[in-house]
């Protein structure tokens, strides 16, 4: 069975994700948990290299640490950047520098 696709080849955002789920993992606190039951929930995946190159603009992990990662970690870092950046702007373009 073929999984959601959640961005286009631009890195842009196909549709959007629900309000329960950017109030879950945007709280104060940690948040591993909830974005990881929603990562599995929307079956939330990302472009592994896109998401790297995405990830590094924020400068608190190396390349050597991104590389590191699943591609499940990935996805749930950018799911979270996504739905703190929602919840301060009211938007999230996707994974476009």
């Amino acid at each position: 069975m073929t999984k959601p696709a959640w961005f286009n080849a631009s890195g842009y955002l196909l549709g959007t994700l629900p309000a329960d789920c950017i109030a879950d993992c945007a709280h104060s606190g940690p948040c591993d948990a909830d974005v990881k039951h929603w990562r599995e929930r929307l079956e939330f995946q990302v472009p592994r290299e896109r998401a790297i190159a995405y990830i590094r603009e924020f400068g608190a992990w190396t390349a050597d640490e991104l590389a590191a990662k699943s591609d499940e970690d990935l996805a749930e870092v950018v799911l979270w950047l996504a739905c703190c950046q929602i919840r301060e702007t009211g938007q999230w373009w996707g994974l476009v520098i």
